[in-house]
């Protein structure tokens, strides 16, 4: 009798883990969001104010947050506009990294807008109220 009860509260807590697992993977992490939010007003302002090395550093680290947005949507398999905005995203920060090494704060500039653009048509769809 004790064998099966350790065998019930043992299965009931890795559905509980299973269940949980699934449910993060269901929506995007906000704290990431969050994060690609504050690094692109970053970006922005690094790039206005001709700041390199923070503008390629923001740069960076927006291309590999939106590489985790292009891969939770790819997963989600029902989203293909959203992979389709995070890849382009990402090759936006590519450029921006690129523009900002030669000092062409004007394509930078241009890129970031939009950048901004792209973000703004994905959250039109896909962020939660």
């Amino acid at each position: 009798m004790r064998k099966e009860i350790v065998a019930i509260v043992a299965m009931a807590a890795l559905l509980a883990v299973a269940g949980g697992a699934r449910s993060d993977q269901a929506e995007l992490d906000t704290d990431l969001m969050h994060s690609i939010e504050d690094s692109n007003k970053s970006l922005a302002s690094n790039i206005a104010i001709k700041e390199t090395r923070g503008a390629s550093s923001d740069a960076k680290e927006l291309t590999e947050m939106f590489a985790q947005v292009e891969a939770f949507y790819a997963r989600k398999g029902d989203a293909p506009d959203a992979v389709e905005l995070a890849k382009k995203s990402r090759a936006l920060s590519t450029q921006i990294l690129q523009s900002v090494s030669t000092s062409d704060f004007g394509a930078a500039t241009d890129s970031a807008t939009t950048l901004s653009r792209t973000c703004k048509t994905c959250h039109n769809y896909y962020k939660k109220s």
